[in-house]
């Protein structure tokens, strides 16, 4: 890197990271605006006072700042590559460069740079970052709308020596340690093996590492001979699955969290568990597609913002502004419709090929722009 590169680094640098502070503070403020009202009626039933109310507030959003992060830094990357170049050209610098036998594309190059580099953090940032914080921010979330931090619908399977076993919880609250309507189904290689147990409610039980049942009851196929199978009950005070610890049930909410609170790995895995789930591969390919952005919309709005013409600046920011806003609207509507089923159980759109449309089309766009701007 000459110095120039640093030059031009350093004031992009400084432009992006004003920028993200800037979009991170009005994306906060937002879900505040829209969320003051719920939290305050949590708070109000919970007890927490103003002082209770404030802390948890700043928990919540010191640790929604990292999932924010992967949604403003390629709207931040493109602002700061606006200014940089508007600095450049309004203290007459970019002339000097060009007479100097440096092309336009190599003085761009470390905004360039900077946006590979933003794409990284961002991919680092979703897979490190973002999952140790996901199911506390479900959790509060939920907490402060409905004052619990209660997980539904929770499931796990289990295949041990020829032997199938599906549990499921209606609700979890991981404070009480307390599961109610709890179901485990024992499946194994013939119709006498089967059981299932199922219970109103259990309460973990740290001595004995295990769950103690309420209104506990066992049943499985009984009878013989051609007659019509009956179904035997026995009561059932223990679950006896001492592995499903609170802290399993806790990583295993994970299923009701939102994809894009997720990394790469742990969707690579609930996709193994859950193929049909459209939203899950949508999650994992846009965790890819998006921070490409970075550099796409770069190609898209550099071309734009140099300008050697007068009168020009103008119709080039709002042109920049349009293109940014139709590569927007185009990956909501992919979104939309890779995630909405039809009657026939499929989608409106495959997912895949609504994660990398907006790449595509616009990445292509973006490297035209580009390859053909005056250097």
């Amino acid at each position: 890197m000459s110095l120039l590169d640093r030059y031009v680094g350093r004031i992009a640098l400084g432009a992006f990271l004003a920028a993200l502070l800037f979009f991170l503070f009005l994306a906060v403020l937002m879900h505040l605006l829209n969320n003051v009202g719920k939290f305050a009626a949590s708070a109000e039933q919970e007890g927490l006072g103003g002082s209770g109310l404030v802390l948890g507030l700043l928990g919540f959003y010191a640790r929604m700042v990292p999932v924010l992060i992967t949604t403003v830094t390629p709207f931040a990357m493109v602002t700061a590559a606006m200014f940089t170049v508007a600095r450049l050209q309004h203290a007459n610098e970019v002339v000097p460069m060009l007479f100097v036998g440096r092309s336009i594309r190599r003085v761009l190059l470390p905004v360039l740079l900077l946006g590979v580099a933003a794409g990284v953090g961002m991919a680092a940032c979703w897979e490190w970052v973002v999952p140790n914080v996901g199911s506390d921010i479900a959790s509060t979330q939920a907490r402060l709308k409905q004052g619990s931090d209660e997980q539904k619908a929770l499931v796990h399977e289990r295949e041990e020596n020829g032997e199938r076993q599906y549990f499921y919880a209606w609700k979890f609250l991981p404070r009480t340690r307390t599961m109610e309507r709890v179901g485990l189904l024992v499946q194994g290689d013939l119709a006498a093996d089967c059981q299932l147990l199922s219970a109103d409610r259990a309460h973990w039980d740290e001595q004995r590492r295990d769950w103690r049942l309420v209104g506990g009851r066992c049943s499985r196929p009984g009878g013989g001979g051609n007659l019509a199978p009956t179904i035997d009950y026995a009561p059932r005070e223990w679950l006896e699955r001492p592995d499903l610890t609170p802290e399993l049930l806790m990583q295993q909410s994970r299923d009701s969290i939102e994809p894009e609170l997720l990394g790469y790995s742990e969707l690579w895995q609930m996709l193994d568990v859950r193929p049909n789930r459209p939203d899950i591969r949508l999650a994992l390919h846009r965790h890819i597609t998006h921070p490409l952005s970075c550099l796409l919309l770069l190609l898209l709005t550099l071309p734009l913002a140099v300008y050697y013409e007068r009168g020009t600046r103008v119709e080039r920011l709002l042109g920049a502004i349009a293109l940014c806003a139709g590569y927007l609207l185009l990956d909501l509507i992919c979104q939309s419709l890779g995630q909405r089923v039809a009657a026939d159980g499929t989608t409106m759109l495959h997912p895949v090929v609504a994660a990398w449309t907006p790449t595509i089309v616009f990445g292509s766009l973006g490297a035209v722009l580009f390859g053909g701007m005056r250097t």
